[in-house]
């Protein structure tokens, strides 16, 4: 009886064993995890790792490997410096970051569900596919395949220089984290149909950093035909026109000069050779540590392209919160607030001023915060949608997100700040966080709202309030601790004013 039991239990375990997921793509053998009926796979690369005489190039196809690659835990992350709201272990940094993960609910080929890929925020400059937050589990079990990547950050990602530029076969140099990005989804296309995906239908999408990043891509000649649909959660991407900063290749690739002699580098070889600590501790200007309109991978602006019809062409969902700037600033004097303008935006600060008026200490404080919330988030969001509200070729479905998270003492925050909705469209709160009934309701008509547009084009489906696409006056849905509510955009008139200020020539409403 003993010895029967023991065959038994090797059996069972060896039966087990075998349950693990196995995927095979042209790169290798897959293994991975399933947890609640959601596969995942982690650390898959998706690009040969951008080291030694291959950094500051756009990435090379992923490397084979033979046998089966475990693909339980994720890798390392891109090099940054030290940050505190990531969640992840952030030691684990190495320039071998090129690797994306993929959660499904089934993995039968031909399953053809709809696909999100992701890209993290952080500035550009910080955070992971690995965060926390993102784990998608949750999304993948309302029946869609998620992907989060990794891509190249700061002056690894976005710098530029003369030499760079002249050995490119693009001719230009800078966002290397732009093109992680397209050739993730260039794998993505490839593979992705081993996990139950659908190549033919894939969003793009991100918040902060990453919804400037999916932006970007819909602007982008070489993303064409990669994606069907896209999401941008308050996205953040080359500044603003008309600021008084260029954001174009030449000025760049003289910031990326100065940053090499800085560091006594003569040579791009020189520059290669420094280890990675090296580069993330010595200070870079904000152009070589973000994308850049470099007429090519980037070919104009983001708002321009929109308006003139030369983004992708693709239905679109998007908003932003309704206190952004509080994650960033809740204090300050009349003269800072002053200061602080003049400095940041000397071009137009005299306009800004006029718009955002402060005449005390007391009234400073959210005047800056309005101003950073609608010119660093908002505007960009608005413009997008006025662009297509005034004859865009595919809809754009615009929300408000204003349903602050409570605290762990259960108290909320004057209005939703940058990220706060994150919590409730992947799923994924602080259990320190006293959510109530109310807030988990949310968090799953959100995701059912993304959910649906991923796999339509359109949010709407049975059991949702009707979300309308966007046309001006009360079209925007608004997420609030009370319900969802259609009203207009947040500061709506206030935006149209800033528009003005920007002195956008192609704005077809001038």
């Amino acid at each position: 009886m003993k010895v029967r039991l023991l065959t038994l239990l090797a059996g069972f375990v060896g039966s087990a064993a075998s349950a693990a997921p196995i995927v095979n793509i042209a790169q290798g053998r897959l293994e991975g995890t399933t947890t609640r009926g959601v596969s995942a796979f982690k650390a898959i690369p998706y690009a040969a790792p951008p080291v030694a005489d291959l950094r500051w190039r756009a990435p090379r196809p992923p490397r084979t490997w033979p046998g089966v690659r475990a693909t339980t835990a994720f890798g390392p992350v891109c090099p940054q410096a030290p940050v505190g709201w990531a969640g992840h272990d952030l030691d684990r940094t190495s320039e071998d970051c090129l690797t994306l993960n993929v959660w499904t609910p089934r993995m039968a080929t031909g399953a053809r569900l709809p696909v999100l890929v992701w890209f993290h925020g952080g500035g550009y400059t910080a955070g992971a596919g690995s965060q926390r937050t993102y784990e998608g589990s949750t999304l993948a079990g309302q029946g869609a395949v998620i992907v989060t990547i990794n891509y190249r950050l700061g002056v690894f990602g976005y710098l530029a220089h003369p030499a760079l530029s002249k050995e490119s076969p693009y001719a230009t140099s800078g966002n290397y984290g732009l093109l992680d990005q397209i050739a993730a989804l260039r794998w993505v296309r490839a593979n992705i149909a081993k996990f139950g995906g659908d190549p033919a239908n894939v969003t793009v999408s991100g918040q902060s950093a990453g919804g400037g990043s999916a932006m970007l891509v819909t602007v982008s000649p070489l993303a064409r035909g990669l994606f069907r649909k896209a999401i941008f959660e308050s996205g953040a991407a080359l500044g603003i026109p008309g600021a008084g900063s260029d954001v174009g290749l030449a000025s760049a690739e003289q910031a990326g000069v100065a940053f090499a002699q800085r560091l006594h580098a003569g040579t791009i070889a020189q520059l290669r050779a420094m280890p990675a600590a090296a580069l993330i501790a010595t200070v870079a200007p904000r152009i070589a540590t973000a994308p850049i309109r470099d007429g090519k991978i980037v070919p104009l602006d983001i708002t321009a392209a929109y308006r003139s019809r030369r983004d992708a062409g693709v239905p679109v969902l998007l908003g932003w919160n309704s206190n952004e700037a509080a994650r960033f600033r809740n204090g300050g004097t009349l003269a800072g607030y002053l200061t602080d303008t003049r400095q940041t935006y000397p071009v137009i600060a005299p306009e800004l001023l006029r718009l955002y008026p402060a005449n005390s200490d007391a009234t400073a404080p959210r005047a800056a915060r309005n101003l950073m919330s609608d010119i660093s988030f908002g505007w960009r969001s608005w413009s997008i949608a006025e662009a297509r509200a005034i004859g865009g070729t595919a809809p754009v479905f615009l929300y408000q997100f204003d349903n602050p998270p409570p605290r762990a003492d259960g108290s909320r925050s004057d209005g939703a700040v940058h990220s706060d909705e994150l919590d409730y469209v992947w799923g994924n709160h602080d259990p320190a966080r006293r959510w109530t009934a109310a807030d988990t309701a949310l968090a799953g008509v959100m995701q059912r709202y993304w959910v649906t547009f991923m796999r339509n084009g359109d949010p709407n489906g049975p059991g949702l309030p009707r979300w309308a696409p966007y046309a001006g006056e009360r079209t925007a849905l608004w997420f609030r601790p009370a319900g969802l509510k259609n009203a207009r955009p947040l500061r709506a008139a206030t935006l149209r004013a800033l528009d003005q200020v920007l002195h956008n020539e192609d704005n077809p409403r001038r």
